[in-house]
């Protein structure tokens, strides 16, 4: 059994979507993106230090500039090609697992979305 898994892995490894996404993921790691989704990240824990305060304080500022680096990040090819490359990635493991755990149970739920 392990030495088909191996297998199994070793071929998807091997398909254009998850090269795709490696080449994808590989160009997110940019001073200029990193710094991107860095202030983001910083922003929004911002926020969420200061919301307690927000009946006292005015935090539109801060809003606004999480709204604009948010802005800045779905407008930047290379985060968009990397989202594309991950859901035309996941997409495709998603059938694999359809396929290979699909006969176990007619039970067995493999929607993503059933909550």
């Amino acid at each position: 059994m392990q030495e088909i898994l191996d297998k199994l892995i070793n071929e998807i490894k091997k398909d254009q979507r998850y090269l795709d996404y490696l080449e994808a993921e590989k160009k997110l790691h940019t001073k200029d993106i990193e710094e991107l989704l860095r202030d983001y990240q910083n922003k929004l824990d911002q926020y969420e230090e200061i919301r307690k305060y927000e009946p006292y304080i005015d935090n539109t500022q801060i809003k606004e500039e999480i709204k604009d680096l948010k802005r800045q990040i779905s407008c930047n090819e290379d985060i968009i090609d990397y989202y594309q490359k991950y859901h035309r990635l996941n997409d495709f493991l998603e059938e694999i697992t359809k396929i290979v755990f699909g006969n176990i149970s007619k039970e067995l739920d493999l929607s993503p979305y059933k909550l």
